[in-house]
């Protein structure tokens, strides 16, 4: 019974750790005017879609991004439909790519450049950001790829396996 609620837990867990890790770590201390975007959740999601459930993984990110919008971001809707398009492009390249924690690494980071780029182009349209477009491969996506490169190999192993582990129970049911 604890099982079927571990991974919402674990899910809302990683929800709030990209919270706490922002207020945690001293990012403008030590890197000079960049900017680290901690991307824990959709990593997650991108985990739950490629060993688990796909239908899952997208339920997760339509309820994840809307909470996403309404707990970090003053534009409703943006994560909301970034969220399922990435694991949907995630899942489309699962299909033609093998599924091994190599490729869903690679998957990840296309797909995390993606999400970055296209919230960037919507505050470039609405005019939230005068950044140009070096200076947000510099300052924000290099080192927002770099954390969550990072995050990806320390998550990696044990959760695919309790993925996995979970998965053969629900097929066993």
């Amino acid at each position: 019974m604890i099982s079927r609620f571990l991974l919402p837990f674990m899910t809302v867990l990683f929800f709030y750790s990209e919270s706490l890790f922002v207020h945690l770590f001293p990012s403008e201390e030590w890197f000079d005017q960049k900017i680290i975007v901690p991307h824990f959740l959709i990593i997650v999601l991108f985990f739950i879609c490629a060993f688990y459930q796909y239908r899952t993984a997208l339920i997760y990110g339509f309820i994840f991004g809307f909470l996403f919008d309404i707990y970090y971001t003053e534009i409703n809707g943006i994560y909301l439909v970034l969220f399922p398009f990435v694991i949907f492009l995630s899942h489309q390249m699962m299909k033609v790519l093998h599924n091994n924690l190599f490729v869903l690494g690679i998957i990840s980071l296309v797909n995390i450049s993606v999400l970055e780029f296209l919230v960037y182009q919507i505050n470039l349209i609405i005019k939230r950001t005068d950044l140009t477009f070096m200076q947000f491969v510099d300052w924000r996506l290099w080192p927002t790829l770099v954390l969550n490169v990072l995050f990806y190999f320390i998550l990696a192993f044990p959760f695919r396996n309790y993925l996995l582990t979970k998965r053969k129970e629900w097929l066993d049911e």
